[in-house]
C-alpha cells in the first residue's frame, strides 16, 4: 500500500507551497518567502542527503525544461515546480537556487526575482501580460 504524503492545506484544489525556515520550522506559503528558507516537498521526510551541488545542477536542468514551456516564472513558483519534479526536500535555500540561476548563462534573473530564458524579451512585461490574460480568462467562465 502506498503511503499518503501530507502536503499541507489545499486552497481551490491547489496545494500551498511549503518551506522550512532556518530554525527548522515548516510553514505554508505566506505573502513573502524568506530567501534563506528551504523549499519543501512534503511534511514527513527530512532534507535530502545528496550533495548540494548535485541537487542544484539537477534543479537547473529541470528548470530549463520547465522554462521552455512557461517562459517566465517567479523564483518561488519555479522552485516549487522543481521540488515537485524532484519529489524530495532539497538541501538548498531559495537564495542558493537564485544565485545558481544568476551564475548559469542559460537563465536570466530580474531584480524582481523573475527567472526566464535569455531569449525572452522583457520578462516582467511578459509575465504580467500572461497573468492578466489568465485572470481575464477566469472571469469569462
Amino acid at each position: 500500500m502506498a503511503r499518503k504524503i501530507r502536503r499541507g492545506l489545499e486552497f481551490f484544489g491547489k496545494p500551498k507551497k511549503l518551506f522550512q525556515d532556518s530554525g527548522g520550522a515548516i510553514h505554508q506559503e505566506s505573502g513573502t518567502m524568506p530567501v534563506d528558507a528551504f523549499p519543501r516537498y512534503d511534511l514527513e521526510t527530512g532534507q535530502s542527503n545528496d550533495p548540494k551541488e548535485k541537487l542544484l545542477e539537477e534543479s537547473l536542468n529541470l528548470a530549463l525544461s520547465i522554462l521552455q514551456r512557461e517562459q517566465v516564472l517567479p523564483l518561488a513558483d519555479l522552485a516549487h515546480r522543481i521540488v515537485e519534479e524532484l519529489m524530495l526536500n532539497p538541501n538548498y535555500t531559495y537564495r542558493e537556487l537564485r544565485d545558481a540561476f544568476k551564475e548559469d548563462e542559460r537563465f536570466h534573473v530580474t531584480s524582481g526575482q523573475l527567472i526566464s530564458l535569455p531569449s525572452v524579451d522583457n520578462p516582467a512585461e511578459f509575465f504580467f501580460e500572461r497573468m492578466a490574460k489568465s485572470r481575464r480568462g477566469r472571469r469569462g467562465h
